[in-house]
């Protein structure tokens, strides 16, 4: 995938996630909740998976973009480790085809806007920024509320 393509696909509307997402514990012993392999149904049938983390012990939150066969093709993290130049909040997407292979590490963007926000006011933003329609609830634990 190039950037033209890359591109195409964040800039389509009409994107869908269908279904409630629910947050689940990762394993028994970790903080880390996450949802995993959500399809974002696009009508060019572009198979895009999106994975949502939330590390309760910490408030970092990401939101990645995957697309089989080729790599993470956009990332926004929230409240996480600072990527310079930018701060905890930023995002990572493709701007070569290598990028997903070196894990989108070139051009990150800061998005200091959203520090401090709620994984549900994330997921809206996030979801707005890629023209994102999802039919469902972001659904969290009760003590992950507000988080």
């Amino acid at each position: 995938m190039d950037r033209t393509e890359f591109e195409r696909l964040r800039d389509m509307r009409g994107k869908r996630i269908v279904g409630d997402i629910r947050l689940e514990r990762r394993s028994e012993i970790s903080v880390a909740w996450e949802a995993r392999d959500i399809p974002i149904i696009n009508a060019d049938g572009v198979e895009a998976r999106l994975n949502v983390q939330l590390v309760a012990e910490t408030g970092a939150k990401t939101l990645n973009v995957k697309i089989p066969g080729v790599g993470p093709i956009c990332r926004l993290e929230v409240d996480s480790r600072p990527h310079k130049p930018a701060g905890r909040s930023h995002k990572h997407s493709l701007h070569h085809p290598d990028c997903p292979r070196h894990n989108l590490k070139q051009d990150v963007v800061d998005r200091g806007d959203l520090d401090g926000r709620s994984l549900k006011e994330v997921f809206d933003a996030f979801c707005r920024m890629a023209h994102i329609v999802h039919d469902g609830s972001l659904i969290l634990p009760p003590d992950l509320a507000g988080m």
